[in-house]
């Protein structure tokens, strides 16, 4: 799984249309999983979270997807590669990419906004406590 960080560059193959998009804001799903207990030896839930990158694109060839899209796409999807001296994040599909604007990924949207609402929110909190 690659380490993701703000303002990455990513490259998606996509079959010969390149597609090229910059990660936003790296956000985190927790979900439920299952572990092995150490003292029973018994599997367990926990709680888990998946690091996923929020990404706009900057440069496409593909005429389905147009500059400024945005899209989610999970961590360990993704892995680094070196490519003109610069380390950016690589993989081969656009189809494991989830669109905002793509019918059926309503969640992808609501997603994103409540994330940037989230930045929003710690950054007005951190005004009023300046003042």
């Amino acid at each position: 799984m690659a380490y993701l960080k703000q303002d990455q560059t990513i490259f998606i193959a996509n079959n010969g249309n390149p597609i090229y998009a910059n990660v936003d804001k790296v956000a985190f799903r927790k979900y439920w999983g299952k572990k092995k207990d150490k003292n029973t030896g018994k599997m367990v839930r926990c709680r888990k979270s998946m690091p996923y990158a929020l990404c706009k694109v900057q440069l496409s060839s593909d005429q389905g997807i147009p500059v400024g899209a945005e899209f989610s796409i999970a961590g360990y999807m993704l892995r680094n590669v070196v490519m003109k001296g610069e380390k950016i994040l690589t993989f081969d599909t656009k189809y494991v990419a989830e669109f905002a604007d793509a019918h059926g990924n309503e969640w992808v949207r609501k997603m994103i906004t409540e994330e940037y609402w989230k930045d929003e929110k710690s950054a007005s909190t951190e005004d009023n406590e300046e003042s």
